[in-house]
Formats: C-alpha cells, sequence, structure tokens
C-alpha cells in the first residue's frame, strides 16, 4: 500500500493493483487481429501448377497495416460448401465447416481494392489446391492476419535464396524488396520447366531453376545450397523455405559454418510430406 499526503492534511490510500497473471500478460501481447471476408475477382494460371487469385471486397480496409510477404490464414469452405465461418476465438485448426491453411500475402493494393494470393495446383490432393482450381469468380475466402512488426526482408551486400514451389511467392515478394544493385543466388525448384516464370529481380541476382517431379523427395535443393560460394567479406542475407527434410538439411549446413552470423539466414519449414498443415508441426516465418 502507498501512502500519499494531499494538501489539505488528509492521507490517500493507494491500493498497489493485483499481479499479473499468465492469461493477461497474454491478451496484452495479443498481436492485433485483421481478418475479412473476401470474394474471387480474377484467377489466372500462371503455369500448369500455379494459379494467382486476385481477392476484393469491402474488409480489405481491414488489412492496411498488413505487409506483403507476410502469412495469412486462408478460411477455406468445406468440400461441397460455398460458407465461410470464422472461428470465434481468433485463429484455431480446421473445423468441420472451414479448413485453414497458411499461405503468403503476394501482393496488396487497397487502392485498387485488390488482395492477390498464389496457389500451387497438385489436383485434389490438398483442399487449397482443389479450391483453388475448381473456384470460380465471386466465390468466398475468408482471410486472417496478425499484425506483424518483424520484417521477413533484411538488406544486404549478398544474397542467398532457395525455396520449393510453396515459397515461390514468398521468394518473389523478396526479389522485388531488394535494391538495384543487389548480387546474389537464388535456387527455385518446381515441378518441369513449363513452371519456370519470369520474375522480376535486380541484374546483378543470378536465378536457378531446379525441377523435381516428385516435391519432398530426392529434392536437389540442400546439396546446391550447400556448393553455392557464399562471399566473405560485406553483409549476407540467406533464406531458405521448403519441405521439412529439405529444410533440415540446410539448417544443419547453415548452423555448421562458422563464417556465418545467426542473424543472418532464416529457414523454415513450409510443409512436410504425408502430412497436413494441422499435422505437421513446422512453423513458417
Amino acid at each position: 500500500m502507498i501512502i500519499i499526503n494531499v494538501p489539505d492534511n488528509r492521507l490517500l490510500c493507494l491500493l498497489p493493483l493485483p499481479p499479473m497473471n499468465d492469461n493477461m500478460k497474454h491478451e496484452k501481447m495479443k498481436p492485433e487481429m485483421m481478418k475479412g471476408l473476401l470474394s474471387i475477382k480474377s484467377k489466372t494460371f500462371l503455369s500448369p501448377h500455379y494459379i494467382s487469385v486476385v481477392l476484393e471486397g469491402e474488409d480489405l480496409k481491414n488489412f492496411k497495416a498488413a505487409e506483403i510477404g507476410d502469412n495469412n490464414k486462408l478460411l477455406i469452405p468445406a468440400k461441397g460448401s460455398k460458407n465461410v465461418v470464422f472461428p470465434e476465438n481468433g485463429i484455431t485448426g480446421s473445423t468441420a465447416a472451414t479448413i485453414i491453411r497458411t499461405y503468403t500475402l503476394r501482393n496488396l493494393d487497397l487502392e485498387k481494392q485488390e488482395m492477390t494470393i498464389e496457389f500451387v495446383a497438385h489436383g485434389d490432393e490438398g483442399p487449397a489446391s482443389s479450391w483453388a482450381i475448381s473456384a470460380e469468380i465471386g466465390d468466398l475466402l475468408g482471410v486472417m492476419m496478425k499484425k506483424k512488426d518483424k520484417k521477413i526482408f533484411q538488406p544486404a551486400d549478398w544474397y542467398l535464396f532457395a525455396g520449393d514451389h510453396t515459397a515461390l511467392p514468398v521468394i518473389s515478394v523478396l526479389l522485388e524488396s531488394m535494391q538495384e544493385d543487389a548480387r546474389g543466388e537464388v535456387l527455385i525448384e518446381v515441378h518441369g520447366p513449363g513452371d519456370v516464370m519470369e520474375l522480376k529481380h535486380p541484374a546483378g541476382v543470378n536465378l536457378v531453376w531446379l525441377f523435381n517431379q516428385t516435391p519432398g523427395l530426392n529434392s536437389s535443393l540442400p546439396e546446391v545450397f550447400r556448393w553455392t560460394k557464399i562471399p566473405d567479406q560485406g553483409t549476407r542475407f540467406l533464406f531458405a523455405a521448403a519441405e521439412s527434410q529439405a529444410v533440415i538439411e540446410i539448417q544443419s549446413f547453415l548452423r555448421e559454418n562458422p563464417a556465418l552470423k545467426r542473424n543472418e539466414w532464416k529457414a523454415y519449414s513450409y510443409w512436410k510430406l504425408g502430412q497436413s498443415e494441422s499435422q505437421s508441426s513446422g512453423e513458417r516465418g
């Protein structure tokens, strides 16, 4: 208890506030949630295995604090339904009514009222792929994002990015974030030559396309990543995102490299062979 003398000689007693419990701390630190119900404005096959979906809707105004390249949670209607059901208490796992999957915010233009998400098309094996392939103009999609202060891009003198088909959107964003005189190497593993796309990138950055018709198996990303020459001088930023096993191998190399500092690289498991997102414990950046 704190006692303070006030001008008229009365004593004012201030009782201390109760200690903050874990739940109160969690609520205080909980990041801002952005969410909205959007509809398909256009859908384009960028290649045999990539679909670009442009969303529109009044709720786009809720995403003013969103950053291109950040993760978002897509709320996909259950098979046979067109309805989107938002979870009552923020982001939770999939339910019978709605399937939740993590994707990269590829582009956001609030003036045009457009949000772009890119999907990997791999048949009906996954709910997101199945939805994107069959979706029509006007179909609804729920989007949820947490406001983040941490930027995914890290300016440096030299870059090395590596990713499989699922990381193509975020690598595209990273390339567009580079300075004009940037130098580096970018390794992208896709299904085949038909999935090679024109990506905007500085002239000093070399794009290497790798092909793998069995995603999650026989990936050459770790080996090519390991043998890429990393300069000794200047600052570096290395980024990898792919299937879990490939990322484990890349992380092992990064951790064992004494010339690299821990703040010079990021590596994320975007998916795990044989497991759905809800089953996998992989963490996306």
